[in-house]
């Protein structure tokens, strides 16, 4: 069989969908609702709205109105991702869940769906983009493609497919057709781009679906054939599935193993491993600014690849920055995106930690399992009286082996929902998602979120 044919097979052959997967899928809706709210009232979604405005019934996640599926999509997967607060995935190196809640949010909006069939449509969408990371995440990454963007658009188009109540054909279709939408250059991150590439994501996985369910096809080879998805993307040429790889979907769902790590911090995940370190190190040190002579930090040469900007002049630059976070947590600041700033890049005493901070190659952490993601983080502090102060961090805190507790989930959301929704509707909305298969309706659900 081909490569989508095995993955249509499994998302319309009824699989089980047991209360860890579902309990685990709430969590990260809830989180990325959270960061879609933060997120509505960014620039970047001002400056979009007025071009992605096509008429339609699906919200538009923190904002008044409501447009077409795609548009939706698009604009509500930019919205969860600019703010850089949403979970991330080892699988497919990248961000799984907002890469697909949008899509399935508009076409289950669009469809009447009940929250049942939406939290199912969201586990095999993340499904889909993780098993499919698992193959070529590694190869996407080292050849500079987001693969958030690479492997979620296959995700999103599957579960807006199972929401349109597609058949297998239909679905490979589908699959096929994302295929051919996947995009999205590293080279653009430190930009607004690099949220763009989400919701284009997202909003081709609606538009992936619609076509098939209106007649579009697919080459069935489309995923590995000799001028395929995975040739093009990856490298593979060559490649074939069987029995082996089918056992695999569901069997554990990623969303419980390895699992998705929620975020702690607004900044790049290949971040998050060194704060947690180099935090862990000032705090049991009682350290302050005046302390430090020089912080350097070993990473892989996947985490290197992802922290381009060291350095930051802006905002959107500071979210790829050990130094700027660093910065802010030893000058008493927190580390939210309210702190993301020009004016506070550059006061004096943020701006000398940073330049206080370096990073190099550690080799160990190169060519590990997939399960350990980017890889761990040595954080090394020397002080100005000479101490060196060392730490490793293999996992960062809101990975499954540090997880986060439901009433932790539940603050971060409601740091970003309160400003938008009010007390009211934030806590209303927290406990509708937390139950959300008892929703007979996901539009009344939706229209809290506006």
């Amino acid at each position: 069989m081909y490569l989508s044919e095995i993955l249509s097979s499994f998302i319309c052959g009824k699989p089980d969908f047991d209360p860890q997967v579902r309990y685990l899928a709430k969590r990260s809706i809830v989180d990325t609702m959270g960061a879609m709210l933060a997120g509505s009232c960014t620039d970047v979604v001002k400056q979009l709205l007025p071009v992605y405005n096509a008429p339609g019934c699906c919200t538009l996640v923190g904002l008044k109105g409501t447009v077409s599926a795609n548009n939706a999509a698009f604009l509500n997967g930019i919205s969860g991702h600019e703010l850089e607060l949403d979970d991330t995935s080892s699988s497919n190196l990248g961000h799984p869940t907002v890469a697909v809640l949008p899509s399935v949010l508009a076409a289950g909006e669009e469809r009447a769906a009940s929250g049942e069939e939406v939290l199912k449509a969201f586990i095999l969408a993340t499904e889909v983009e993780c098993k499919i990371g698992r193959i070529c995440a590694a190869e996407l990454h080292r050849r500079g493609w987001h693969a958030s963007s690479i492997t979620g658009v296959l995700g999103a188009a599957a579960g807006a497919g199972y929401l349109y109540g597609q058949d297998r054909d239909t679905m490979r279709n589908t699959l096929g057709i994302a295929a051919s939408m996947a995009s999205g250059v590293r080279e653009n991150f430190g930009t607004s781009t690099k949220s763009v590439h989400i919701g284009k994501t997202a909003g081709d996985g609606v538009l992936a679906a619609q076509m098939a369910s209106h007649g579009i096809t697919s080459s069935p080879s489309a995923l590995e054939g000799h001028e395929g998805y995975l040739r093009e993307y990856a490298g593979f040429d060559g490649v074939t599935f069987g029995d082996d790889f089918a056992r695999t979907l569901g069997a554990p769902y990623d969303l419980c193993s390895p699992g998705f790590a929620i975020k702690l911090y607004p900044s790049c995940s290949s971040t998050h491993r060194a704060i947690d370190a180099l935090t862990e190190l000032i705090r049991e040190n009682e350290l302050k600014p005046a302390d430090i002579a020089k912080i350097e930090i070993g990473l892989s040469q996947s985490a290197l690849r992802e922290l381009v900007t060291p350095y930051p002049r802006d905002g959107e630059e500071a979210k790829f920055s050990i130094g700027f976070q660093i910065a802010l947590y030893l000058n008493g600041l927190d580390n939210m995106p309210v702190n993301y700033r020009e004016d506070v890049i550059r006061q004096p005493e943020i701006a000398r930690i940073i330049q206080l901070t370096s990073m190099y190659n550690e080799p160990k952490y190169d060519n590990l399992p997939t399960d350990m993601g980017v890889g761990p983080a040595f954080g090394r502090i020397t002080t100005v009286d000479g101490r060196v102060l060392t730490r490793e961090r293999v996992y960062p805190d809101g990975h499954l082996t540090h997880p986060i507790p439901d009433q932790g989930i539940h603050d971060k959301y409601m740091k970003s929902a309160l400003p938008v929704l009010g007390q009211e509707k934030a806590e209303e909305l927290y406990r509708r998602l937390m139950a959300l298969e008892e929703e007979r309706d996901i539009r009344a659900l939706l229209a809290l979120c506006r």
